[in-house]
């Protein structure tokens, strides 16, 4: 009788040690994953071909990844139970949470931020040598704006319109950022836009044959603009970027790592956890790890921090502490196993 009491008590106990086990350390999911990136080749696939890497390694998952259009299918797959980790533009997210533009009238819902990666920037390019140096300059003059319908075109228009330029005043055209410099090369257009990590490759490519210039861009330009775009962020285009005469402010928008609200906290601590911990690893296998640190990656301007990923980045110091004790043990049981076999 009384085993049959105590077994009860004994196996509560055992329960809860492994519960508060599974938010201190190194927690050992084991679980398998989907990560929705982006296309074959681009940054978000190779990055989060990195990242999964790096969190398979120490929190003994097992993660698949895959090529997707980008942030609109990463939020279905996700939505849908397709992909349990996507990267996401956070004005994309912003428009699933809001019901607004692609997502008008049909707010997405289930979401929640891991991490706030690294900022992509607005860049409105033309050639040099033409009169053009401010927004209000492309009034009459025909601007490639990004394929209708995107992201990129609502960040075009929305930017267009803090300055007073409507797509009335300008010709628009609606091109890939390819077809545009193509158009900026041949003089059919003459200003090109993107929303993309610096250096954009396309830029780049086409600076090195022709002197070019950035439009600043600002959040102050107007009060509407920062209520109407609360996804935006001050940035800078340094002039070293691109070899360009003079640096220029703009705005930016981030790439978010996100997962559904109802993923375990338990999962969601140990894949935080194990990327920023180890963000040493995750910047020699990726340059863009140099950009991630768990004190940014805390801050989101759209969207919540899903608990597990908060319970991380609350006590990052102490699980730091810990990573690096759990490091030095490893390392005297490997000397003492090298001693023994000496």
């Amino acid at each position: 009788m009384k085993i049959t009491k105590i077994l009860p008590v004994l196996m509560a106990l055992v329960l809860a040690f492994s519960s508060c086990s599974a938010g201190k350390g190194e927690a050992a999911t084991g679980g398998s994953y989907m990560l929705a990136t982006g296309k074959a080749g681009g940054t978000y696939y190779s990055f989060g071909t990195c990242l999964a890497s790096v969190w398979d390694k120490y929190s003994q998952s097992t993660t698949n990844i895959t090529t997707t259009s980008g942030s609109v299918q990463n939020i279905e797959m996700l939505l849908k139970g397709n992909a349990d980790f996507a990267f996401v533009q956070n004005d994309i997210l912003y428009y699933a949470l809001q019901g607004k533009e692609m997502y008008e009238e049909n707010p997405q819902r289930g979401i929640s931020v891991v991490a706030n990666l690294y900022p992509e920037y607005a860049q409105f390019v033309v050639n040099a040598s033409t009169e053009i140096k401010t927004i209000p300059d492309l009034v009459g003059k025909t601007v490639a704006v990004g394929k209708y319908g995107t992201a990129t075109e609502a960040a075009a228009r929305q930017i267009l319109e803090a300055y007073g330029v409507t797509y009335d005043m300008i010709t628009v055209k609606y091109q890939t950022f390819s077809e545009a410099m193509d158009g900026l090369n041949s003089g059919s257009i003459q200003a090109a836009f993107a929303v993309s990590s610096l250096p954009s490759a396309k830029i780049l490519e086409y600076s090195q044959t022709h002197e070019i210039r950035f439009l600043p861009i600002s959040l102050t330009q107007s009060t509407a603009f920062k209520r109407n775009c609360p996804f935006f962020s001050d940035g800078m285009i340094l002039n070293d970027v691109y070899g360009t005469e003079n640096s220029v402010s703009t705005v930016c928008i981030d790439v978010l790592l996100i997962c559904r609200n109802n993923m375990s906290s338990a999962d969601v601590l140990a894949i935080t956890q194990s990327v920023f911990n180890n963000t040493d690893e995750v910047t020699a296998g990726h340059a863009k790890g140099q950009e991630i640190n768990a004190v940014t990656a805390s801050e989101t301007l759209v969207g919540s921090i899903h608990s597990g990923a908060k319970q991380y980045y609350d006590n990052a110091e102490e699980f730091a502490k810990e990573n690096s004790s759990s490091e030095k043990e490893k390392e005297e049981a490997s000397e003492e196993q090298s001693s023994e076999s000496e």
